[in-house]
């Protein structure tokens, strides 16, 4: 029966590395894919270009979706590990940071030339800095809240953005803004600044009806607008942890004293008691006879 035992861990711990391997292998072919539409835009073809960037755009997405299984599958069959964890990391990095960042340079950071280049380089190593801060940040903080901005995060912000407008960018100007969300989202994730997790929500809680009519809703609009809806919930998160923290700043939430018992007063209109009649004869004189 040991034997079997064994194998049964060792099946076990291959989910979570195989689901990790799939993340990696789709951030790599988003890699490839960012290279062939380069290619194409020195061909001048601007219809091949998009269609790269868009595979692209959407194999960063897959590769978020097998990242976030991985570790979930792995605490639930308690198939955790340092090799697990590590591999993780350096998973992510190729998929969440160097994909990303030839991703955006290929599509739009190339106008600024070197300086797009060193942009690009930026998010890489704000990813792999992020990445090794949760290593050793693991277990320490609180687990509902991601000290900032998730290395996934960053690069679907990037991701939803291409994806949005996926012609390659020509106009120096559009080009700008480009860097300044690249630059943005690479300093959100190397931030202090704490950024709601899945892992605090409780799937087991009981929800009501408006919860999963709100959820049909959402997914109505993804729908009819899957770019448009895929890019408002990318900023609306990477501007989520910088607003409740100005919020927190501008209204604190008051501290309650502890309370301390006392006794309870006497009311003004009770007359004070008189004293107990033993006393009294005790210390009044005695009448005669």
């Amino acid at each position: 029966m040991k034997p079997v035992r064994t194998n049964f861990r060792r099946g076990i711990y291959v989910i979570p590395t195989s689901l990790t391997i799939l993340n990696l292998f789709f951030g790599f072919r988003a890699i490839i894919f960012a290279t062939r539409g380069i290619e194409a835009m020195t061909l001048n073809r601007t219809d091949s270009a998009v269609d790269c960037f868009q595979t692209a755009c959407v194999s960063l997405l897959i590769a978020a979706v097998f990242d976030t299984f991985d570790g979930l599958i792995a605490r639930q069959l308690n198939a955790t590990s340092e090799f697990g964890k590590e591999y993780d990391s350096l998973a992510d990095v190729v998929t969440f940071g160097a994909a990303p960042a030839v991703l955006v340079y290929a599509w739009g950071l190339h106008v600024f030339e070197k300086l797009g280049g060193g942009i690009a380089f930026l998010f890489l190593a704000a990813v792999s800095l992020r990445l090794a801060r949760f290593n050793v940040q693991t277990g320490k903080t609180d687990y509902r809240y991601f000290v900032g901005l998730p290395s996934p995060a960053g690069a679907l912000t990037l991701a939803s953005m291409i994806f949005y407008a996926p012609v390659p960018v020509t106009d120096r100007r559009f080009a700008i803004i480009v860097m300044l969300l690249t630059i943005a989202t690479a300093f959100a994730m190397v931030s202090p600044v704490r950024y709601r997790s899945q892992k605090g929500l409780s799937l087991q809680k009981e929800r009501s009806l408006m919860y999963f009519v709100v959820l049909a809703f959402i997914l109505s609009l993804a729908f009819k607008w899957p770019r448009e809806l895929w890019f408002a919930g990318s900023i609306c998160y990477l501007a989520s942890g910088p607003l409740v923290k100005l919020w927190s700043i501008a209204f604190p939430s008051a501290s309650t004293p502890p309370t301390v018992s006392m006794p309870p007063a006497i009311p003004a209109s009770v007359p004070a008691t008189a004293p107990a009649p033993l006393v009294e004869d005790l210390s009044s004189p005695a009448e005669p006879l």
